[in-house]
């Protein structure tokens, strides 16, 4: 057994199973700062599910999808996804008689699937508002019609294939101490392209689009790039540091780690409170004020292009 950021350290995983056995027998008290601790994680946790889920209806049965908005529903089920198996790893951390090597492997699987998968996507759209942006005209006229859903496909493709991999090899065949790879690919494949679309849109945020709704919708981008570099992306440092270097487990550790890994399900949760906040309206309800930045500002220079 191991935890999800740390696949192969015994020593590690014997020091947070007792960590956890002192918490559950009383020789470390739940003191007050545990306690808060752990209700802000339940708040994020439960936002993030009721704030995804709500895009997901959204989405996928209120309103007719673009080619912006097939991005955001993605995004919305990978980051869904990573807070129900990060849930469901914390009862199998605390509860004994779940505690098991299949339901750890199946936590570590789809967390870090989706995961990546939501850093993947999180680039395209940073990628595809960049391109709008800078080539509006081939970006309204000559952009492939299903070219959004074909990006999530082959994203949702390689995030399975390259964490797959990953797990299999490390902690099925036991022959490569491979975990953390993937998200050093990821770091270096996302980093670079996010940062430099966060830059273009930030210049193109300061000059201040004519159009009123354009600029609102340029900023809600910028504002969730801005949110993964510094809430989601410490997760793929600490995992690659605490896989590539000879770093000693400890319980100080073991508290960055947790801290760490609220940080990413904060960011798992937080685009849809970016979403209403950026697009609401004075006296507007909160469907249509989501529907107004979703639904009709799918091209920031251009009239939105609808596709099924």
């Amino acid at each position: 057994m191991g935890n999800l950021l740390y696949l192969n350290n015994e020593e590690q995983t014997n020091l947070e199973l007792r960590i956890v056995k002192e918490y559950e027998d009383g020789i470390i008290p739940f003191d007050l700062g545990w306690n808060i601790w752990i209700s802000i994680s339940l708040i994020i946790y439960c936002i993030g599910f009721v704030g995804n889920g709500y895009i997901i209806w959204l989405l996928g049965f209120q309103i007719k999808r673009n080619r912006f908005t097939i991005f955001i529903l993605h995004l919305a089920i990978a980051d869904s996804g990573f807070l129900a198996s990060i849930v469901i790893y914390k009862i199998h951390l605390f509860t004994y008689f779940l505690r098991s090597n299949i339901l750890f492997l199946f936590c570590a699987f789809f967390s870090h699937m989706m995961y990546i998968n939501a850093n993947f996507i999180l680039t395209a759209i940073s990628i595809d508002r960049c391109v709008a942006v800078l080539f509006p005209i081939w970006h309204h006229c000559s952009r492939p019609k299903g070219l959004s859903s074909m990006v999530c496909v082959l994203l949702w493709i390689s995030s399975f294939l390259l964490t797959g991999s990953i797990v299999l090899f490390t902690n099925v065949f036991g022959k490569y101490n491979l975990f953390g790879l993937h998200f050093l690919v990821t770091a270096i494949v996302s980093l670079p392209l996010i940062i430099l679309s966060t830059l273009v849109l930030f210049i193109k945020v300061c000059v201040k689009p004519k159009q009123k709704n354009q600029g609102r919708l340029l900023l809600m981008i910028l504002i969730t790039l801005l949110c993964f570099l510094i809430l989601a992306f410490p997760l793929n440092v600490l995992v690659v540091i605490l896989n590539f270097f000879s770093i000693q487990y400890s319980p100080d550790l073991w508290y960055w780690r947790e801290g760490v890994l609220l940080l990413s399900c904060l960011n798992s949760s937080i685009n849809p409170v970016i979403y209403f906040l950026v697009g609401r309206k004075k006296r507007a309800q909160t469907k249509e004020s989501v529907k107004v930045i979703l639904q009709k500002n799918s091209n920031p220079l251009t009239r939105p292009l609808q596709q099924k």
